[in-house]
């Protein structure tokens, strides 16, 4: 039985970043900040400007063309801006007020009662009914940083100490390390919550002190954050967000984000954040201009079309080989071209995959009609090589990436529409893609010649195998490097470990797609014959070695090989044996979260499969899906692995990051990396239609 789980909207972020080139008056951001119209003001070294939602004007006063310090609104909604020694009051884009200081003006807050307090590095102001007056000077050193809240509690930071206003006749009531659990007094950002927390931001980390006695840092409270803290923002609405030196934390609820730089913002340092009242965009400042992270309402329907319409714009290729585009401007998708792929067939077959799916659910003409193009395309890597039943990897034509380059493995020919080179040394990867996506296309898309053109080109591929000793033999008469599926080797031969069970699944299920198709006995004896004599049904039950996750590729495989093997298998004694396998599989995969793999088990296997992990997976992956360059591995709260090492693996994480945080890449990369990308590719949408659509077409999900 499986369990449908009814999806609602949820909160979809999206990113644009501006610079100078925009309008600001330059790029380093110092503060920024609503008004109590919504509209985004930036304060920068050269100067104030506002966004009119699309770019930014300077501010028309000349007190604000210079360094601006801060930005602050108040509870009547007007907006205080500093710069130098002056404070600006703002209202609907008009200066109302102004007050000049003796010293440069640092910070402004208010406190519960409605106290509207300034401070400087030497003294301490209050509002009074006109401007505002002395409350108090700064002992110990100057300030830099200060917070509010009750009626009239104050704490200011300086470099020795963090001080407490206290007493009748106002004093200060330092706090240093030495008598107290406070962690440093490097401290660098301050605010407090209406109960009198108070968010304490330093050099090592976030601490929280509750003004009396008790400290908390990230040993006691691990979601803190434990780097260098630049800005701390406590909203509304209980979300923390916190600016650090090399990115910016959200916590909110049971959620802790990570927004780091290239990806989510356009640079590592958090300068400025501002959060609109409706909780529908944030803003971070930085050295190299802002980025505006939008959220708003979005269906995982409308993330499908999304990508629908981005693949078919952007990464479709000759007669509809779908892969990564690769950019010749850094993060510009609409630049580049798509890929020559190495693994054409195994990636076009997903994405058939994918619209087969699609159209199983909806009947949309416009699926069927890619998911027959695609069909197509695959049927064409087979025709082309020249070698019956042997499939190119990939084929590229003039005018494409190195077309004309002497290699051993391409291989000149002429179609209908003129010469093309077919690469050859092809491996397991793409059989198992032809099979998995023809298999389904053949199930539920194909008329009646379909039917016959997908299973004769299947069959031709399988009669090549077994005439060639279980492997695909290449131009050269020699069999590939990876398209090995004899017992001679998976059962007799150590170089091909790590192959034996994966290999035996492949296998299996060719045999069984194609006998489905074509009712012909001889695949069935063969069938048969590998499990009686060869033990290939038993090298299933565990088809997944452990290895520290560090080779995905060969997941990646099994479960594509896995899906029509149940699919067409209805002897219960089999089954177990395959379902054994799936099972130990998915338990070893389970904490990647890849939508795909969960889906699939979750439908093939009857079981509980995470789905609302798997559903989190796909709405978490950005839209854009660029490979933006990330760097993750520079955080002190990531928890590293070690067992990678026994393989020769990469440093990887104990546990993989969420899908909007990692580098984006296919579900056959290592989740567990946590640094990746180079602006420079985009990946096409396969990743999230592919399970999306699988899930939708197995009752596993539903939406209103």
């Amino acid at each position: 039985m499986h369990t449908c789980l009814n999806i609602k909207p949820f909160l979809q972020r999206t990113r644009s970043f501006y610079s100078s080139s925009d309008g600001l008056p330059c790029d380093e951001i110092t503060c920024c900040g609503f008004d109590s119209d919504g509209n985004l003001f930036a304060g920068t070294q050269a100067g104030l400007a506002v966004f009119d939602g699309n770019s930014f004007c300077s501010f028309p006063h000349e007190g604000l063309k210079e360094e601006t310090t801060f930005l602050f609104r108040d509870k009547d909604g007007i907006l205080w801006a500093g710069a130098d020694c002056t404070v600006y009051a703002i209202k609907k884009r008009k200066v109302i007020f102004s007050q000049s200081f003796p010293k440069s003006v640092l910070d402004m807050d208010s406190d519960g009662a409605g106290n509207l307090w300034l401070l400087t590095n030497n003294i301490l102001y209050i509002k009074g009914e006109k401007e505002f007056e002395v409350y108090t000077k700064i002992s110990e050193g100057y300030a830099h940083s200060f917070c509010a809240y009750g009626d009239k509690k104050i704490y200011v930071a300086n470099p020795i100490a963090i001080m407490g206003l206290f007493g009748k006749r106002p004093r200060w009531g330092p706090i240093v390390p030495d008598v107290s659990d406070m962690p440093t007094n490097c401290v660098q950002a301050m605010a407090a919550d209406k109960f009198g927390h108070i968010w304490i931001g330093t050099d090592e980390g976030v601490c929280i002190y509750d003004s009396y006695s008790t400290w908390l840092t990230a040993k006691e409270v691990t979601i803190l954050p434990k780097c260098d803290i630049k800005k701390i923002l406590l909203a509304r609405d209980g979300t923390r967000y916190i600016g650090t030196d090399i990115g910016l934390y959200i916590i909110s609820g049971v959620k802790t984000s990570f927004l780091g730089p290239k990806r989510w913002l356009p640079a590592s340092e958090v300068t400025a954040i501002a959060v609109k009242d409706d909780n529908s965009e944030i803003w971070v400042g930085t050295e190299k201009g802002l980025s505006r992270i939008s959220q708003r309402m979005f269906t995982l329907k409308q993330k499908a079309d999304h990508y629908q319409q981005m693949t078919e714009k952007y990464h479709v290729r000759d007669v509809g080989y779908v892969t990564i585009r690769s950019l010749d401007k850094y993060g510009d998708i609409t630049s580049g071209q798509v890929e020559v792929s190495d693994n054409d067939g195994l990636w076009t077959g997903s994405y058939l995959a994918s619209q087969v799916l699609r159209y199983a659910v909806t009947k949309s003409p416009e699926a069927l009609e890619i998911a027959r193009r695609s069909a197509k395309a695959l049927i064409k890597l087979v025709e082309i090589t020249g070698v019956e039943g042997f499939p190119a990897r990939a084929y590229r034509r003039k005018g494409e990436h190195r077309f004309g380059e002497e290699h051993p493995e391409w291989h000149r020919v002429e179609d209908e529409f003129g010469v093309l080179e077919w690469k050859g040394e092809t491996s397991s990867d793409e059989t198992t893609g032809h099979f998995y996506g023809l298999s389904l296309f053949y199930d539920l898309c194909a008329n009646k010649k379909e039917k016959k053109e997908v299973a004769a080109n299947l069959s031709k591929i399988v009669t090549h195998i077994l005439d060639h000793d279980y492997a695909l033999c290449d131009i050269d008469n020699l069999p590939t490097t990876w398209a090995r599926w004899g017992p001679h080797e998976l059962n007799r031969d150590n170089k091909f470990y790590w192959e034996k069970c994966v290999n035996s699944l492949e296998l299996l299920s060719m045999l069984k797609i194609v006998h489905h198709m074509t009712g012909e006995k001889r695949f069935d004896d063969e069938y048969r014959k590998l499990i009686e004599r060869e033990h290939y049904a038993l090298n299933c039950m565990q088809y997944k070695i452990p290895d520290a996750n560090v080779n995905h590729i060969d997941d990646n495989l099994s479960f594509l090989s896995i899906v029509p093997l149940l699919r067409y298998e209805d002897d219960p004694q089999l089954r177990t044996y395959y379902l054994n396998g799936l099972r130990h599989c998915y338990e070893i995969q389970r904490s990647e979260r890849c939508p795909l793999w969960n889906v699939m088990y979750g439908a093939l296997s009857g079981d509980m499969c995470d789905i609302e992990n798997a559903v989190l997976s796909m709405q978490e992956l950005p839209l854009d899906l660029i490979h933006w360059e990330v760097k993750n591995s520079v955080r002190p709260d990531l928890k590293w692995d070690k067992g990678q090492e026994i393989f020769g693996g990469k440093k990887q994480l104990k546990t993989p990051l969420p899908y909007d945080e990692k580098p984006i890449t296919k579900y056959d990369a290592n989740p567990y990396v946590p640094d990746g990308g180079n602006g420079l590719r985009a990946e096409d949408g396969t990743v999230f239609l592919h399970p999306y659509w699988f899930a939708r077409y197995y009752g596993l999900i539903s939406e209103d």
